[in-house]
């Protein structure tokens, strides 16, 4: 690979020369004889001189390929991340504000932190990496394929996948954003990202990228991390209140009367046994005010590792507590297995958490207000070994290496094993369908690849699959690179073009899988919607910060050279010494129109919170048209930008076709945002008087039900609607007939009298609808809201 990276280089060199010395000959294309890439092609003469439209075949099918072994390391890097974000730490508080001392049990990584770090480089490492790689390949010289990749994978998060995942919620089921300070803030950083790289690429230093440029839009990602994470503490909630940004900051609402579940110690340590398996049994509490108010309740419980191994040290258990009225304490039971010797002690914790029924955990005890936690420290025992076994339990623990072992084992194992199906065979056995064995025909080779060269995540916390799962996406990065360029070449297609559409598209899918299945499962629409904004603003700070100040800082260094001259004439006489050029053009064009439609949608997604009351879901109506209108400005963004890099950049097109293609896209973007926004506020003003007319019918079946029960005031009773069955109207008043029935028998039948004539005194009401129900009040208010 660094021979061939040495070789593009040069064939990069003669490519921007074009001098006719044998050293800087004639451009090379990278699909021509000669031509090179980091890793592809392979074939040589053999492969130059096979026909365009086959090789364009096998190209596009190889990229596939390689972006579905993509998302299986993928899925192997956010495997890592989370358990590397799961590590919790201990430490000794002091007392005070109510809070007592003592052992203090923490998530080592802040949520915020975790989420615009490790979570957004494990969403979007293939289009930083492709576009470090596209920069080292071409000398350090602009390569378009990397931030067009950015820009169109941007488009395609914005657009598509909040547009299939505003549809795919169930019907009558709808999807709000909870952190909505941090939708706003990744929003914001989202626009400015590309607002930035538009401004220094167009009138800070035009087609210059200078070392301070670079170096700040790689510096906006601490900006957006230290920003979200002061919000995240509290800062500036007041004025996030004001705006409506933030809730008003509720009363405690926990029950004092409903109970408070706790351990009875905060740390239990555990003597050695005698080795067999001890049980050991943790006693959970509710406390209440009093104990005869106690009702129904319950928790979920399980453990957690903290230097203790799993299946070495003790068993991993999990399950729900329950309750019954009154009752205030459940014991549950530990299995610790048998250790011939432990150098030191070793802790896991006990995790109390979704408490339901009313009960709350206590706030100044460990684990806080949202979950309670005990500490289980397994003393040491035994004498230590000596020898190798010894060196190695002190330096890496023999019983995580063996875990490890077992687990490394596993997961080989499983990716070879075909996932059942769904259909049941006679046996009750699952059998893998049809499509199912052609899937893992496909997938299972990389599969057991990165099976083979990806540790377990439970080795090192996490950290050596880290390491090897983004070593494997940079590598498949590099290979989907080369393949791109050859792919565009040999069909004579600008590389800015496979960008944003084939590119964009293959890195964006392991995305897009991901959020339907966050829209479908999670309550809120973080996970779908705050992940895109905040993966669009770390795609830019990261994904062109790091090269981009890569590139400034070595031309800073190496100065003008001769083929540097000879590429940038234009430049070269307007700036002193060299410079990293990033010439704006269609770039410029495609961030621009970006902006515009982004604008648009975040626009739409406002409105819907506004009317529809969620991001996701909603009315038929409502879904259909939001999701159209952002399709809408992805494929608008695409037939721009493809336009603009085919024929009216560099075919001399018409300045009045150019303006009115411009003009009738902001026309179709205004009215597909226009109508979006048209229809859910008629969606909303349908479900207030649908709302109204179920608040009204409600009061009146509430009234109704209350006419047998004595006298009941006529004012009490709608103009429209009087109780037959038990009762006899008489002078404005209104009596239980003799004999009294019981009010569960009386068949109570709501009558709309709008369209008959008044009822006279003294006269009982003839019924005019069926008993038992409102239906016919129902139908009553619906027609008249019908009619105004």
């Amino acid at each position: 690979a660094v021979n061939r990276l040495r070789a593009s280089s040069a064939v990069h060199a003669r490519r921007l020369a074009g001098r006719s010395d044998p050293i800087m000959s004639a451009p090379v294309p990278i699909c021509g004889p000669g031509g090179e890439g980091m890793i592809f092609p392979m074939g040589g003469a053999w492969e130059a001189s096979l026909a365009g439209s086959l090789r364009g075949l096998v190209y596009g099918a190889a990229m596939v390929y390689f972006f579905l072994g993509i998302s299986v390391v993928a899925d192997i890097f956010m495997s890592s991340i989370e358990q590397v974000t799961k590590l919790r730490v201990q430490r000794q508080a002091a007392a005070g504000a109510g809070a007592k001392a003592g052992l203090r049990t923490e998530l080592f990584w802040n949520e915020t932190v975790a989420t615009l770090t490790l979570m957004a480089l494990g969403s979007s490492a293939p289009e930083i990496f492709l576009s470090v790689i596209d920069v080292m390949k071409k000398s350090f010289h602009f390569g378009s394929l990397g931030p067009s990749t950015i820009v169109g994978s941007a488009s395609f998060n914005l657009f598509v996948i909040i547009a299939v995942c505003i549809v795919v919620i169930p019907p009558g089921e709808t999807r709000l954003i909870e952190n909505l300070p941090a939708f706003y803030i990744t929003a914001f950083f989202s626009l400015l990202a590309y607002i930035w790289m538009a401004f220094i690429l167009l009138v800070s230093s035009k087609d210059v990228v200078d070392v301070w440029e670079a170096v700040v839009t790689f510096l906006l990602l601490p900006a957006l991390i230290y920003v979200s994470y002061k919000v995240d503490l509290g800062a500036g909630s007041g004025i996030l209140r004001r705006f409506g940004i933030l809730a008003q900051q509720a009363e405690d609402a926990r029950d004092e009367d409903a109970g408070v579940f706790k351990f009875d110690e905060p740390v239990l340590r555990v003597p050695p046994g005698s080795g067999k398996p001890q049980q050991v049994e943790v006693v959970v509490f509710r406390h209440g005010a009093r104990a005869e108010s106690l009702g129904e309740a319950s928790c979920s419980w399980r453990t957690e590792p903290l230097t203790a191994v799993p299946g070495f040290d003790f068993e991993e258990a999990s399950g729900t507590l329950d309750f019954g009225q009154g009752e205030t304490e459940r014991r549950l039971e530990l299995q610790i297995t048998p250790k011939a010797w432990r150098l030191s002690s070793r802790r896991f914790i006990v995790l109390l958490e979704n408490a339901e029924g009313g009960p709350s955990f206590d706030p100044h005890s460990d684990g806080g207000e949202n979950s309670a936690i005990m500490t289980i420290e397994l003393q040491a025992c035994g004498s230590q070994p000596s020898g190798f076994i010894g060196l190695v339990d002190r330096l890496f623990g023999v019983d995580a290496l063996c875990r490890g072992a077992e687990e490394w084992k596993a997961q080989i194992t499983d990716a070879l094993r075909i996932e059942a199906g769904d259909g049941d065979e006679e046996d009750g056995k699952s059998s893998p369908s049809v499509s199912q064995r052609v899937a893992h025909v496909f997938v299972s080779p990389w599969k057991l690849f990165f099976s083979l060269c990806c540790p377990p995540v439970c080795l090192g916390g996490g950290w050596p699959c880290f390491v090897a799962a983004l070593l494997g996406i940079a590598l498949l990065t590099a290979c989907v690179s080369d393949l791109a360029e050859l792919f565009g070449c040999v069909l004579d297609v600008p590389d800015i073009i496979t960008a944003i559409t084939f590119v964009a598209l293959g890195t964006s899918m392991p995305d897009l899988f991901a959020s339907l299945s966050a829209a479908r499962e999670d309550p809120t629409a973080d996970a779908s919607i705050v992940n895109v904004t905040g993966s669009n603003s770390v795609n830019v700070f990261l994904g062109l910060g790091v090269p981009w100040s890569i590139a400034a800082l070595y031309w800073k260094g190496v100065g003008r050279t001769a083929e540097w001259e000879a590429s940038y004439p234009a430049v070269a006489a307007r700036i002193t010494g060299a410079a990293f050029v990033v010439e704006a053009g269609d770039l410029a064009f495609s961030v621009i129109a970006f902006c515009y439609a982004c604008l648009l949608a975040l626009f739409i997604l406002v409105c819907r919170r506004r009317l529809v009351k969620a991001e996701l879901g909603g009315p038929v109506r409502s879904k259909i048209a939001s999701s159209a209108a952002l399709i809408t400005f992805w494929l608008g963004w695409v037939a721009l930008v493809s336009g603009e890099v085919l024929r009216w950049s560099h075919k001399g097109a018409s300045a009045g076709e150019y303006v009115g293609v411009l003009l009738l896209a902001i026309v179709v973007s205004i009215v597909a945002t226009g109508g979006s926004v048209l229809l859910m506020k008629l969606d909303a003003d349908a479900e207030v008087a649908l709302s109204a007319a179920a608040a009204a019918a409600e009061e009146a079946s509430a009234t109704t039900r209350r006419a047998p029960e004595g006298v009941v005031d006529a004012t009490q009773i709608d103009s429209n609607v009087r109780v037959e069955g038990a009762c006899r109207t008489d002078s404005g008043r209104a009596t239980p007939k003799e004999p009294a029935l019981d009010p569960e028998q009386i068949a109570i039948s709501v009558v709309d009298l709008s369209a008959t004539a008044p009822v006279a005194s003294g006269r009982e009401v003839a019924p005019q609808s069926a008993r038992g129900g409102c239906s016919a009040l129902y139908a009553s208010l619906w027609q008249r809201m019908l009619s105004g």
